[in-house]
């Protein structure tokens, strides 16, 4: 159930993708404040995003990539060992490989991190002077000046926590629907968490959870057809 709806939602975002970014950056703008509204349910003023400090908060902003980026290092391990010994590990070959590696370099890497968080310059909701920094709110897909690197929008954690519908794409299609929901899961609970912590806006989340999950099914599609 939940794999045709990913279909169905792929197909239509390809056909009309402009159009799809185009009505979630105007939503944005037309409604300034869910934002702010969103970012400010966590904010307390005096004591800043007091919720999003615990361990588990530190550990997804901190720990995330590590995770991330290891268990594609160990995808990678076992395809190599799989060509050392002949023979295929967890199902593990070149193409499985490629579109992992291929997915969250062209995703995550290259669209959300050097291309959008590294040129739009948009403030993170704790630069905002609405809690307690020093810029004006500024919506999504609007090009300012409030970051010089490493800026809000999209998000990178997010990007990343969604990426693991790469992984579920490789469960056997009998357990697919039920990795895709859980996956998808993960990455609401990762969006979540940098929210919570003043790390990024709703928006920024919603953006990046678009970006990968419609790169990662293309390249699956390509990479690995119907398999």
């Amino acid at each position: 159930m939940i794999e045709r709806i990913l279909e169905s939602l792929g197909a239509s975002f390809r056909r009309h993708w402009a159009v799809w970014l185009l009505a979630l950056t105007w939503f944005f703008l037309l409604f300034p404040g869910l934002d702010l509204w969103v970012s400010g349910l966590f904010y307390e003023p005096g004591g800043g995003w007091v919720h999003g400090r615990g361990w588990f908060a530190e550990f997804v902003r901190k720990g995330l990539p590590t995770v991330m980026i290891g268990a594609l290092l160990f995808v990678i391990f076992l395809w190599g060992a799989g060509l050392i010994y002949r023979q295929k590990f967890l199902g593990i070959d070149g193409r499985v490989t490629g579109f992992l590696v291929s997915s969250l370099v062209i995703g995550p890497g290259l669209i959300v991190n050097s291309l959008l968080k590294e040129n739009w310059g948009r403030g993170r909701p704790n630069d905002m002077a609405v809690f307690g920094g020093e810029f004006p709110y500024a919506p999504p897909g609007m090009i300012v000046d409030q970051c010089v690197s490493n800026c809000s929008f999209t998000s990178g954690h997010g990007a990343l926590g969604f990426w693991a519908v790469a992984f579920a794409f490789l469960v056997p299609k009998r357990h697919r629907a039920e990795a895709v929901a859980l996956a998808l899961v993960f990455g609401l609970m990762v969006s979540f968490v940098r929210i919570v912590q003043g790390g990024h806006f709703l928006s920024d989340t919603i953006w990046s959870a678009v970006i990968v999950l419609t790169v990662t099914w293309a390249l699956h599609r390509l990479i690995l057809g119907k398999r």
